[in-house]
């Protein structure tokens, strides 16, 4: 199964109170579920990638200009290799960035490559010829996308769906949903909504 944000035993409390006699199965359709719409609605998973022992590199395109954006929140950062080549590449460590927000810039020019030795000033033009190795998502799950998941659940439990203005795919006796149009409300619940909005856009975090 799938990483899920909050866990049987936290459902177990309240506010979500889930039946213990549930049946497990049952329990990781539903997580399973509601995980997925979270990720879709909110644009980006919660789920962290890599460990400081075991970096992850994501690739992304030069743009030609001293910034490139980030293609997820960012935990932690290793180094950017930039590739001239499929073979030929140079790393440059951290010190040399400065991380705002969504993007990485350039702040000092010294390859950690000692046989490398030429300043760079912009990430040059390219189709995927940037590495970023770093942690990405989020180290702990945040809370209000833990009770979001345990909200989801309960009112699945209870009402076999819990959102009308989506559009309706079955996963055995429960409805899975999908958002069907764009609009001001996003699932029609109000408490949900606010939520999600608040994790729509990645605004204002730090890498630690």
């Amino acid at each position: 199964m799938a990483d899920t944000y909050i866990t049987r035993n936290e459902l177990a409390n309240g506010p979500y109170n889930l039946d213990p006699d549930l049946d497990p199965k049952a329990l990781e359709v539903l997580q399973d579920i509601t995980r997925n719409v979270i990720d879709n609605l909110c644009g980006k998973s919660f789920a962290k990638e890599g460990t400081t022992d075991a970096y992850v590199e994501k690739k992304v395109s030069g743009t030609g200009k001293d910034t490139i954006f980030l293609p997820k929140r960012l935990v932690s950062f290793e180094k950017i290799r930039i590739y001239s080549s499929s073979v030929s590449s140079v790393d440059y460590d951290e010190d040399n960035f400065e991380v705002k927000e969504k993007f990485i810039s350039w702040n000092l020019y010294t390859p950690s490559n000692e046989s490398a030795r030429f300043a760079v000033f912009n990430f040059p033009l390219g189709r995927y010829n940037i590495g970023i190795f770093g942690v990405w998502g989020y180290e702990t799950v945040p809370d209000p996308i833990k009770y979001l998941q345990g909200r989801l659940i309960q009112k699945m439990l209870k009402e076999k769906t819990f959102a009308p203005k989506f559009e309706s795919e079955k996963v055995g006796e429960y409805n899975y949903k999908i958002l069907a149009e764009a609009k001001e409300m996003i699932t029609g619940d109000f408490e949900f909504d606010n939520i999600i909005r608040q994790y729509c856009d990645w605004i204002g975090y730090a890498v630690g």
